[in-house]
């Protein structure tokens, strides 16, 4: 069972150069890519130093001892970084972002004497640290990996959400454009980083964690897949710098807008006006901006009307349009013909997952369920 563990960390591993490489050669989002690309080497540089490891291999390679020692350290904030700058709260590296990398820069100086060691004195180095005997400075910074790594999660989930909440604020559609698989690679990452938490309190309690070792590295390996398939999955999140700063501008809050209440009723009757007669919402691609020049009024304004006086996102306002529209056509027995996917289609939207979680979320039910209940067919639609 060994054995076949180590082929698929190593197949990971491999997997994780090929993604590195692809990563690399992307033009869109560079910055991004790239920092992902590293991060992505280095968790596939570790399974190789796991089964280096395993397979004793420091014993005929011991200078290769420790290679990876201060990965565990990079992880946190290059995941962070890479989420800045897909989402485009950061356009530029700044001089003062190589600080979330000094705690590398410190265990790579309080270690460097180790690396000088000699072969045989780096043999019985590794073989201490196999048998929980080390110095104080390494069960400090064992201590210190699964906190900071936490930390960094949360404050990558954090940007997650924040650019979630942008997004509806000016898309209609954004399924091409969110950053759900990165939600769910922080998730992946607070499951690692528990493990090396558990493994930590486990070493100062007892020995031979085996299993908890295989664990650790078995997640990273489907970490690594999972970055591979949801990178391959979803097309590169690339804004064009004036979307970038259009999210940006429309972020804040309203307190200061100057708005009056009569010029936001007088923005709400002609938006209101303008759903109904012009239907902008059959656009699947509508965009605030678009619908604000359709208006004639600043995307500014129309988001305040939306959000502080309807008590909606753009996006939830939009969509929810479309679900009456999908409703009314449903009713319609020229419609009958026609399966809900293609109805859901012609009233704006895109995707079959968006229609079906938008309509569940306003009406209760299932497309399916809602039509069942209609008995507009005795044949009911899985959806």
């Amino acid at each position: 069972m060994k054995e076949v563990f180590e082929t698929v960390f190593l197949l990971a591993a491999g997997q994780g150069v090929l993604l590195t490489l692809v990563l690399l050669i992307r033009k869109e989002n560079h910055t991004a890519n790239r920092i992902l690309a590293i991060a992505t080497l280095c968790l596939s540089i570790d399974l190789v130093i796991a089964v280096y490891y395993s397979k004793g291999w420091y014993m005929l390679y011991p200078h290769f001892m420790g290679i990876s020692y201060t990965f565990p350290l990079l992880y946190g904030p290059l995941f962070y970084l890479y989420a800045a700058f897909v989402s485009k709260k950061m356009d530029r590296f700044r001089y003062v972002d190589w600080l979330h990398f000094a705690p590398v820069a410190v265990v790579l100086i309080i270690c460097f004497p180790v690396y000088l060691y000699s072969a045989a004195d780096k043999i019985i180095f590794v073989n201490n640290i196999m048998h929980h005997i080390m110095p104080i400075q390494f069960a400090v910074f064992a201590a210190i990996i699964p906190v900071q790594g936490l930390v960094y999660t949360f404050f990558t989930i954090r940007i997650e959400r924040e650019y979630d909440k942008k997004i509806r604020d000016q898309y209609s559609t954004i399924d091409l454009i969110n950053l759900h698989w990165l939600k769910h690679i922080t998730i992946a990452m607070i499951i690692i980083w528990s493990i090396v938490a558990i493994l930590f309190v486990l070493q100062l309690l007892t020995s031979g964690h085996t299993g908890i070792y295989v664990l650790l590295q078995l997640s990273i390996s489907i970490l690594i897949y999972s970055i591979g398939y949801k990178a391959m999955q979803q097309p590169e999140i690339f804004l064009n710098p004036s979307a970038a700063s259009s999210l940006s501008a429309s972020s804040g809050k309203y307190e200061r807008s100057g708005l009056s209440d009569e010029f936001a009723e007088e923005i709400k009757n002609k938006l209101q006006t303008v759903m109904t007669a012009e239907k902008p919402y059959l656009e699947n691609d509508l965009t605030l901006q678009k619908l604000a020049d359709r208006i004639k009024i600043s995307s500014h304004n129309l988001s305040e009307v939306i959000n502080s006086k309807m008590n909606l996102t753009y996006y939830d306002f939009i969509n929810s349009h479309r679900v009456e529209e999908f409703k009314s056509r449903l009713h319609d027995p020229e419609n009958e013909k026609y399966n809900l996917l293609s109805i859901a289609f012609d009233s704006g939207f895109k995707s079959k997952g968006t229609f079906n979680s938008i309509f569940k979320k306003f009406t209760g039910l299932t497309p399916s369920e809602y039509k069942m209940n209609m008995h507009l067919s005795p044949k009911t639609e899985k959806f």
